[in-house]
């Protein structure tokens, strides 16, 4: 079972050295744990100074020894993070005075917090939703400004807004098929087998759209793995570098110089990108060689997007067209690089493989922007530029909306199959169930201590 009714409290910002660091203290205790370990010019316990005020003053050991200079903020409940009394010790940011501060507090009788459990008990006290709690640990976590974006979205309860209209109306249609079919003999409004299959087409089509969505949301919020192959010296490592501005591969005429594998995040139109560099596919009887080859196939069988990168200046080889012919089921562009040479192969030679084709130049520079839109568009799907779009970004959000979408597809089914409505409303419940495990209105304590373990110490 959940416990609210202790106080808890930890460090909330990192550990290290910095000017500034924050205990936070939450639960019924929080004002007398605070007012055992702080001394001010002022005798009024804590509880009964100004709400939402900032105090000046020392935290002291039990022996009178002044530990810090600090500032404490108060907050009572509800009006707080947690919705519980709050007290935030500011004090200076050195690893020993922080930890000093928070064996006095644990001492004093709150007990350390679990990871996530302040955001926990926001929302067990009703504060946020399941997906803003969620939300939080995103934003903190976001790889790009677009995926803070879609995070603050979350938080400021876009999303929870979208899916609550939607399970009003599934309440709604529930509570009118079940007195139908409960209560025959009354004279009720019924409704319109055609009137049944309109509403749940709307809410069908809604789910449809969302998650076509998805996966513009999980990119945007985990980012995209590009993975960067082709034969040894095609310039891999220099298109690497031209892409992070900056000389972080070795480019040498050496064949086989990359042996292991890069890894380097970019942002591309705030969308987070890992370029990863890999080994030059061929044969070679160098064993560490050989392992690289085999870890740059593992990429491009985990990779989002495949760069193939060809030397247009040279021939195709065998192993070329074999990488071409092998990539042609999954999102590829094929790079023709080194154009700034005599040119041995054309963009129409290989056309014949029906990937999109980018020519760039990665010893000049050139072509890297056409480079970057192409990977974006295979990112972004038509229509999802709009910066207000709800989108699904959270794996478990996406699973869920999945589930409710194929619940109303099995409910169509039924009313047009001309099946007693009993079975429908099985199917309309599921989706109804489902969404509300989005919000955390009907997930299970099981499934919300796991959520909160995620989250880091403190928050």
């Amino acid at each position: 079972m959940i416990e609210i009714n202790e106080t808890i409290a930890a460090i909330v910002t990192p550990l290290g050295e910095s000017g500034v660091g924050v205990i936070r203290i939450s639960g019924p205790e929080a004002f007398s744990v605070g007012d055992a370990i702080f001394q001010s010019n002022v005798a009024t316990p804590l509880k009964m100074r100004q709400d939402r005020s900032i105090q000046y003053g020392h935290i002291v050991h039990t022996d009178g020894t002044i530990i810090d200079e600090v500032l404490l903020l108060l907050m009572q409940g509800p009006h707080s993070y947690t919705a519980e009394d709050v007290v935030e010790i500011q004090c200076h940011g050195n690893r020993y005075v922080l930890q000093h501060i928070l064996n006095l507090v644990l001492a004093n009788g709150a007990r350390l917090a679990r990871p996530g459990e302040f955001t926990q008990r926001a929302f067990l006290h009703g504060r946020i939703d399941l997906v803003q709690a969620e939300a939080v640990m995103d934003i903190i976590q976001a790889k790009s400004s677009r995926g803070l974006t879609c995070a603050e979205e979350q938080l400021e309860g876009r999303l929870s807004k979208t899916i609550q209209e939607v399970r009003v109306a599934l309440t709604d249609f529930i509570t009118r098929l079940e007195v139908m079919v409960d209560y025959p003999e009354e004279d009720l409004e019924e409704i319109e087998v055609k009137d049944i299959s309109a509403a749940l087409q709307n809410i069908q089509v809604l789910l449809a759209e969302m998650l076509k969505k998805s996966q513009t949301g999980k990119c945007i919020r985990d980012g995209i793995l590009v993975a960067i192959n082709g034969v040894p010296n095609v310039g891999k490592s220099s298109l690497l570098n031209c892409l992070l501005e900056e000389e972080r591969a070795i480019v040498t005429d050496v064949p086989g110089t990359t042996r292991d594998v890069i890894e380097e995040w970019i942002t591309i139109q705030g969308i987070p990108v890992c370029l990863v560099d890999t080994a030059g596919i061929r044969q070679t009887e160098d064993k560490v060689e050989q392992i690289g080859v085999l870890k740059a196939q593992a990429y491009m069988d985990k990779a989002d997007i495949i760069l193939i990168v060809l030397d247009s200046s040279r021939s195709l080889s065998h192993e070329e067209r074999d990488l071409l012919m092998q990539q042609q089921q999954k999102p590829c562009v094929v790079i023709l690089n080194k154009t700034d040479l005599a040119p041995v192969i054309e963009a129409d030679d290989i056309a014949v493989y029906g990937l999109p084709i980018i020519s760039i130049s990665a010893g000049q520079g050139t072509g890297i922007s056409e480079l970057k839109q192409a990977i974006l568009d295979m990112i972004m799907d038509a229509g999802l530029q709009g910066e207000r779009s709800v989108l699904l970004a959270n794996t478990r959000h996406i699973d869920l909306t999945r589930q409710a979408k194929l619940s109303i597809d099995r409910a169509l089914e039924t009313v047009h199959a001309g099946l007693p409505l009993d079975l429908a409303i099985i199917d309309i419940r599921a989706a109804w169930e489902a969404l509300g495990a989005i919000t955390g209105q009907t997930v299970g304590e099981d499934i919300i201590t796991e959520i909160f373990s995620r989250f880091c110490l403190g928050k």
